[in-house]
């Protein structure tokens, strides 16, 4: 018996200013029609979230730019974003209503199964979350002329998985 096929991630490069959620909203929203509403709205909200952080308390890497990486699995979708690195590690505050910043990681613990951070050999730093799907409800999410075939320098490969995906 034949072990079931990995799923490739599809990665972005995005420059690291302000405008980069949108560009990243519009690719995955276009990339991953199939996905149903709930999720792709999820994975929408956690990608803007995760970029925004990039932009807001990272470097950029060596080009200028972020690397995200989009990866469909048969039970969750998993968005990475690679920047060129942080002082601090991306966690999730405490909730002060009265300020307009600080919520993003909260959403995304909310949103995600799982997420988490760390930083690379290189100096350049990596967040992810997995956005859960639910069984059968995932047709075919191929292929879109935006996916990107090859990987650039710093979209590092996806980490040794535990269980099978």
């Amino acid at each position: 018996m034949m072990p079931a096929a990995t799923p490739a991630p599809e990665r972005l490069r995005v420059p690291h200013q302000a405008g980069a959620p949108t560009i990243v909203r519009r690719w995955l929203r276009e990339s991953l029609p199939h996905l149903p509403d709930d999720v792709r709205d999820d994975l929408l909200v956690c990608a803007t979230e995760l970029v925004s952080n990039a932009v807001r308390h990272a470097r950029p890497l060596p080009a200028g730019d972020l690397c995200v990486t989009c990866i469909v699995g048969p039970r969750d979708v998993e968005v990475r974003v690679v920047d060129g690195g942080s002082v601090t590690q991306p966690h999730v505050c405490s909730i002060n209503l009265d300020s307009a910043h600080g919520r993003g990681m909260f959403i995304v613990s909310k949103l995600s199964a799982v997420w988490g951070a760390k930083s690379l050999d290189d100096g350049t730093q990596e967040v992810w979350a997995r956005i859960p799907v639910r069984l059968g409800a995932c047709r075919s999410v191929r292929s879109s002329s935006t996916w990107s075939s090859t990987a650039p320098p710093h979209c590092s490969p996806a980490p040794p998985r535990c269980g099978r995906r």
